[in-house]
């Protein structure tokens, strides 16, 4: 072979060689990460706290005793509609009663008492008038009796020879008339004491029978005539079913949110697909955790919220599901959940930028279920990634998932 054939043979060689190379280059480069992406965009968003909570009445009486006692006879039944002041049970009264009749004996011997300590004093007193008089007749000086008040004096003249030192109205104030009217006073004590021993003792046979307290149905009733009341449920609940709240617990992000007035969305099963409406009516001021057999569950806070137009197959005791609605906006950029992911407290975004990842910083507002509202970082129309997974990092290139929906 001549040397010019030679060279030519090296040099296509050698072309034919780079072009393998190149090839085999292109086709060794990956194009990029594939992900998917959505676009930032322009809509509304309202935030909500979901819950569950139990129907009950918003005035309810729950009667329920402190220490053992015997139910004499029970007035109503369960289902039973009561008006305030109604009976509802009576206790067995027969200690109440033992103990109001003594009350009573008290008194009549207390009044029996303050009459014999009056005769007592009256007595004295008229001895010593008849004393006075007795003397002063032997005088020669008429008296002047005076009857101005309860305690009979008789005036002796000045030419009188009975002294001022032997006057028997001076002499009233000895021991036995200050005795007498100590006796009085006494008796009179103690008959204001045993009167308010019978008003403590009748008040306390009162408490043994027990009314309503509002108007309203019967829901509970765990009595019967003749047995012994349950110290551990209340014998009869009442409540009003004109006006229904649902109770709850909200962790504390979820109470962090909720405030007085806030509409509430009611659904249950019994209710079907036709939802009621309520408000908040009420947020407990303290947050409370709870004492289980597995420890103490972390802190929430009870909130109420007052139904609307309740229908009838809605009762208390019912469970319910709440969606409270705490805030909304419209015409704000948001983007899906699944596009943050957080990094030393701070949230982060994978824009996508020319087909190369950008770490992108973001300031977040309100969300939903599946929205985040985005207040800084971003501007409508940019591509985040959704799901950014480990692998991803600032100035990867990446390929964008056919079907994500972007353009």
């Amino acid at each position: 072979m001549s040397r010019k054939k030679w060279a030519w043979s090296i040099v296509s060689v050698a072309i034919l060689l780079g072009v393998i190379f190149s090839a085999w280059w292109f086709v060794r480069t990956p194009a990029g990460v594939k992900v998917k992406v959505a676009a930032v965009e322009n809509t509304s968003i309202q935030q909500e706290v979901y819950a569950s909570g139990t129907v009950a009445p918003v005035q309810q009486q729950q009667v329920a005793l402190m220490a053992p006692s015997k139910v004499a006879k029970v007035y109503v039944h369960t289902g039973d509609t009561v008006k305030s002041g109604q009976t509802l049970v009576q206790m067995d009264t027969t200690l109440a009663d033992a103990q109001v009749a003594q009350a009573k004996a008290g008194v009549n011997t207390a009044q029996t008492n303050l009459s014999v300590a009056q005769k007592n004093l009256d007595s004295i007193k008229g001895v010593q008038v008849a004393s006075v008089m007795s003397q002063i007749a032997s005088s020669g000086t008429p008296p002047v009796l005076q009857n101005s008040s309860s305690i009979p004096t008789v005036e002796v003249p000045m030419n009188s020879t009975v002294s001022a030192s032997d006057n028997p109205i001076q002499q009233g104030s000895d021991s036995a008339l200050q005795q007498a009217e100590a006796a009085v006073s006494q008796a009179q004590a103690m008959l204001q004491q045993a009167q308010e021993g019978l008003k403590v003792a009748q008040a306390q046979r009162a408490q043994n029978v027990y009314v309503a307290s509002i108007a309203g149905t019967v829901l509970e009733l765990n009595a019967q005539d003749e047995s012994m009341a349950p110290l551990q449920t209340p014998l009869v609940v009442v409540g009003d079913l004109s006006k229904l709240q649902v109770s709850t617990q909200l962790n504390e992000v979820d109470a962090g949110k909720v405030q007085l007035g806030q509409k509430v969305r009611v659904t249950s099963k019994v209710l079907g697909t036709t939802p009621i409406a309520g408000a908040i009516s009420e947020v407990a001021p303290q947050a409370v955790s709870k004492v289980s057999v597995q420890g103490n569950t972390p802190p929430s806070v009870g909130v109420k919220i007052d139904l609307d137009n309740v229908p009838p197959e809605l009762k208390p005791g019912f469970t319910v599901d709440l969606n409270i609605a705490t805030a909304s906006k419209d015409n704000i950029l948001a983007i899906p959940q699944e596009a943050l992911f957080q990094e030393g407290g701070k949230s982060f975004v994978f824009q996508v930028v020319n087909k190369i990842l950008k770490k992108t910083e973001v300031s977040l507002g309100i969300a939903n279920d599946t929205l985040q509202e985005i207040t800084s970082g971003l501007k409508a129309g940019d591509l985040v990634v959704i799901n950014p997974t480990a692998e991803l990092a600032n100035g990867l290139p990446v390929t964008l998932d056919m079907g994500s929906g972007t353009p």
